[in-house]
């Protein structure tokens, strides 16, 4: 039996664009990834804005009202924040990363945001989050395959299948049948 190469989940990130009619906007970026939502933002005249960093940004163009949350308390803190939001909320977020997004993303979903409400960047960089389907380890910042699993180091073959609970890319042993059998490097986009 051969795998077919071609199915795939890898998320297809859409534009993203203000929806007019709704009264809360939310811009919520990691690190220095607001930026990549400037024109977006400019584009923004109606209803309530906010702006919330996860991590750090220096750059020179962010507004002044903006809050920035820590690694460590991000998913407390949003949490309680998407809980207490009217329903005419739309959320934006970016992110240097695809574990990021999907990670708020699932944050919203469990405050009882709708899909809808909730629109995402594509990352900025190629990092993946691993999940090894062998050990259950989860592994951030994996940008090549095959990647040795941390937890029980078996070569992975990293899929483009995404598990939205885990906001997680699958990964499989590469080398079942023989163990020494040694693959090309490649790297991911």
């Amino acid at each position: 039996m051969q795998i077919d190469p071609r199915v795939k989940s890898k998320p297809v990130y859409q534009p993203v664009e203000i929806d007019k009619s709704v009264q809360q906007h939310l811009f919520i970026a990691q690190n220095s990834s607001l930026s990549e939502m400037h024109e977006l933002i400019k584009t923004c005249t109606t209803g309530e804005k906010s702006y919330w960093i996860v991590g750090n940004d220096n750059s020179e163009s962010i507004p002044e009202d903006t809050t920035f949350i820590s690694n460590e308390t991000f998913a407390e803190t949003l949490g309680d924040l998407f809980a207490k939001l009217p329903v005419s909320s739309n959320l934006y977020v970016s992110g240097v990363t695809e574990a990021f997004i999907w990670d708020v993303y699932n944050i919203a979903t469990k405050a009882g945001l709708a899909d809808e409400q909730i629109k995402m960047f594509k990352p900025l960089s190629n990092e993946r989050r691993l999940f090894c389907t062998h050990c259950y380890t989860i592994t951030d910042g994996v940008t090549q395959s095959p990647f040795e699993c941390p937890g029980c180091h078996r070569l992975l073959l990293v899929r483009d299948h995404f598990s939205t609970i885990h906001a997680a890319y699958v990964g499989v042993q590469i080398n079942a049948e023989d163990p020494n059998e040694t693959h090309p490097i490649e790297e991911l986009n």
